[in-house]
């Protein structure tokens, strides 16, 4: 029986369990195993991912895993809570911070609120287009602009690395299942390695709205970097501006696509839900 302290947030209702310094004190090694139980809330706490937070040098590390036990390269949303946890804990001070991620480096800046609550923003890095760096099995440089038919649907589909996969498809509005056709194309062989399903409606040039399939997850409510491609991907296609409002099912974030550093800047609350000890195998 292994007994770990945890805290649990969320994040537009997308929720992480964070669990400190298990890597350092070398009390779990399976963490796929653990994510599976402890996000399940029949056996665990419930949570659509599991973070561990590490520090192997002099920045702290962020490793993401999903509800299935798979591990992410990245969460927008997870990068703010983690960031969240670290300063709530004292465990960092300042307006602003960088942690590790499986994909890179993130800046976090803490905006107005308070342990409990706060408004946090996150650099997510340059969103890449080419096949090979999403990566997608492709003979094209690019999959931009593709038709896509699924479940008796045809969509235009782009797709987009954020530090993560994402498949983004554009429609005129929800009123079908999308979960389904997220599903099936989440695991479609040409993604390498899966990836994430974002639907979105743009509804003028400063705000879209998203629904999201997340991979290793299922739908959630919100997505960091599902709102974050939405965005690029708008703003490619010349759809909407280059700040945005993005409108999920538990809420809205801002996201920027910044001229300068060329980086997608995401922004929005996040919440600590309760705190406890998991005890599990």
């Amino acid at each position: 029986m292994t007994t770990l302290p945890f805290t649990k947030y969320q994040a537009l209702g997308n929720s992480f369990i964070v669990l400190d310094d298990v890597q350092e004190r070398g009390k779990l090694k399976k963490y796929e195993r653990l994510a599976t139980r402890i996000c399940d809330p029949a056996v665990g706490v419930g949570a659509d991912g599991m973070m561990i937070i590490s520090k192997p040098d002099d920045c702290y590390r962020l490793d993401i895993y999903n509800a299935d036990g798979s591990w992410a390269e990245k969460s927008g949303n997870g990068v703010r809570i983690g960031a969240m946890h670290l300063l709530s804990r004292g465990m960092v001070e300042g307006k602003a911070i960088e942690v590790m991620t499986g994909s890179g480096l993130s800046t976090v800046t803490f905006h107005s609120g308070n342990d409990d609550k706060r408004v946090i923003s996150a650099s997510l890095g340059r969103p890449e287009f080419e096949t090979s760096l999403i990566p997608i099995k492709s003979s094209g440089k690019y999959f931009i602009n593709q038709k896509v038919s699924c479940a008796g649907r045809s969509y235009v589909a782009s797709a987009v690395s954020v530090g993560n996969p994402h498949l983004v498809l554009f429609c005129e509005n929800f009123d079908f299942d999308w979960e389904e056709i997220g599903s099936i194309l989440e695991v479609e062989p040409v993604f390498s390695n899966r990836i994430n399903v974002g639907f979105v409606v743009v509804n003028n040039e400063s705000e879209i709205e998203v629904r999201d399939w997340e991979r290793g997850v299922g739908p959630t409510t919100s997505s960091g970097t599902g709102a974050a491609a939405a965005v690029a991907v708008s703003i490619m296609r010349g759809f909407t501006e280059r700040r945005v409002k993005v409108f999920t099912l538990a809420g809205a974030m801002q996201v920027s696509w910044d001229n300068k550093s060329d980086e997608l800047i995401i922004k929005g609350p996040v919440e600590q839900i309760t705190s406890g000890t998991y005890h599990g195998k």
